[in-house]
């Protein structure tokens, strides 16, 4: 098994918590190279890193690029518009090569912009560009009409049995099964 969902982030903090209520957090972030090449001797389903430590450790041989090649079927580029400006550019350009056609990838940004506009025309091939409107800016639709989208309320303590049902009567298409994650020293803490 290999890696195969890469999230690069300026920030990781928020995937940092998702993975962590999840009980599927491998933390890595003060470990040394050597270190991490023995925690990832059996890959993680999902990779938390910074652009230039992912081209490291592909580099170094603990990510192999072959495994990448093979197996990764989607990358997440969080905060887009902001790579570029923090330096990333060369480092997500060399890291292109290892990505597969097949690869799924998301752009997400806050803004548009011309660096997002480049990331979209390196990394993706047949974009969908969606874009949600601000709150209060007179439009009729604020999700587009193709995007689904379905709330349950409940109390906090009700909401794995909600979760269990749903996924048990199949309602929704389960696409997900997270064993492990490393998040990277990069990253900050807070």
């Amino acid at each position: 098994m290999a890696v195969q969902c890469l999230l690069q982030s300026r920030e990781g903090e928020e995937p940092r918590q998702i993975l962590i209520s999840q009980g599927a957090l491998l933390p890595l972030a003060k470990m040394m190279l050597p270190n991490k090449a023995t925690a990832l001797s059996g890959p993680p389903y999902i990779f938390v890193s910074t652009p230039a430590c992912v081209q490291r450790c592909l580099s170094s041989g603990v990510l192999q690029a072959k495994s990448v090649h093979d197996y990764l079927s989607i990358i997440i580029l969080d905060k887009a518009d902001l790579l570029f400006t923090y330096g990333y550019e060369k480092n997500l350009k060399d890291l292109k090569t290892h990505i597969p056609k097949r690869c799924q990838c998301l752009l997400m940004a806050a803004t548009s912009s011309d660096d997002v506009e480049s990331l979209k025309n390196l990394y993706l091939h047949n974009p969908y560009i969606l874009t949600l409107a601000e709150v209060g800016d007179g439009k009729d639709e604020i999700v587009p009409k193709n995007v689904q989208q379905f709330w349950i309320q409940c109390s906090y303590r009700d909401k794995l049995l909600y979760i269990l049902a749903i996924l048990k009567l199949d309602l929704v298409q389960k696409k997900c099964g997270i064993k492990s994650a490393v998040l990277n020293a990069e990253l900050p803490v807070n």
